[in-house]
């Protein structure tokens, strides 16, 4: 099975998650000035978190089925940590910050990807 499509898919979405939480926390005023405050909607955002978390959640158990490596797994663990831990923050005003969490989430997700691709090549060469 190949399921490098489905990290390069998680992790587009990591990334796009990240930097979205990236752009509403430091560019704030860019936002506003170019009328695009829709895209800090709470919709939006959970909308990110949801696609991200779902495609990490699938990449972690299909990845780990095909090259059996733990410390990916735990990447993706420890991704869906911070990510839940930012926006949880975020949603329920639990703490400042929450976006730096959301942003090294979605970061240490996208990570997470690219090391379960490399994996996923090194596997099919040794076996091939």
């Amino acid at each position: 099975m190949n399921t490098e499509w489905l990290d390069r898919l998680g992790g587009t979405a990591s990334a796009a998650c990240a930097l979205h939480c990236l752009s509403l926390a430091l560019a704030p005023a860019i936002i506003t000035l170019f009328g695009l405050n829709h895209a800090a909607h709470g919709t939006l955002e959970w909308l990110f978190f949801a696609s991200a978390a779902t495609l990490a959640i699938i990449a972690a158990v299909v990845g780990y089925r095909t090259h059996h490596t733990l410390w990916v797994v735990g990447g993706f663990a420890a991704g869906l940590l911070v990510l839940s831990a930012g926006r949880m923050g975020e949603a329920l005003s639990l703490f400042e910050g929450g976006v730096y969490f959301a942003v090294t989430g979605g970061s240490i997700l996208v990570l997470s990807h690219v090391a379960s691709i490399r994996e996923t090549r090194r596997h099919r060469r040794a076996c091939c």
